[in-house]
């Protein structure tokens, strides 16, 4: 399967949108993301929001997105036929850079995009200078993008975003139940937000609201 016949196949999340990411301490790469005057790469740790950002890229730019940690088995010719579109998406970069002929795939088709003045957005782990990159020359093409760590939520950040969400959903959720949620659930983003997705469907057919009681036996329930 070619690489422009890729993006057909690759379902976006619905919620993944820029109006849906909590924003928080990464006001400038999500700013960059949303302008897009070059190349932009971002980088950060699992559950980062690095996926989410890129397909609301995708989304709002109709354009190819790429996970390329799925795309690994099939070689570099997944790349083929990706230099025309105006915005490309490709995201998790270290899933394929390791490998020295995905490498050079990645070099040429950076290449080629850059010398037609296209716009390319990447994901990673880490940064360039410290990612793990087979190619030197490669690593000297991804330090030209805009590079843009996206630094963690702290706590009250993550409330807040619990907090947000859940008044979006016309769920209204006491104080006393997101400092529960914070203490006894793991405090990254996608946990937390999973979590309330439950609660939502739970309230909505209990017609009952957030309390912590009730949070408590919705909660056990889905870890039987």
């Amino acid at each position: 399967m070619k690489g422009q016949q890729l993006p057909l196949s690759v379902q976006l999340r619905e919620s993944a949108s820029f109006d849906t990411f909590y924003v928080g301490p990464n006001e400038l790469a999500v700013n960059a993301l949303r302008e897009l005057g070059s190349a932009v790469l971002i980088y950060g740790a699992l559950a980062s929001g690095r996926t989410h950002l890129l397909q609301a890229v995708a989304r709002e730019r109709r354009c190819p997105y790429l996970p390329l940690q799925d795309l690994r088995e099939m070689g570099p010719d997944a790349l083929e036929g990706l230099d025309q579109s105006a915005v490309l998406c490709l995201d998790d970069l270290d899933a394929v850079s390791d490998d020295r002929d995905w490498s050079m795939a990645l070099l040429r088709l950076l290449d080629a995009r850059r010398s037609a003045n296209k716009v390319t957005v990447l994901s990673a782990n880490a940064a360039p200078d410290r990612a793990n990159i087979a190619l030197p020359d490669l690593r000297t093409r991804l330090t030209l993008c805009a590079v843009f760590g996206l630094k963690p939520l702290d706590d009250n950040d993550r409330e807040t975003l619990l907090r947000e969400r859940a008044r979006a959903r016309g769920l209204e959720m006491p104080v006393e139940v997101s400092a529960w949620l914070m203490k006894h659930l793991p405090r990254d983003a996608g946990s937390l937000l999973s979590a309330l997705d439950q609660l939502d469907r739970a309230a909505l057919s209990a017609k009952r609201r957030l309390t912590v009681p009730f949070v408590q036996t919705v909660l056990a329930q889905t870890q039987l």
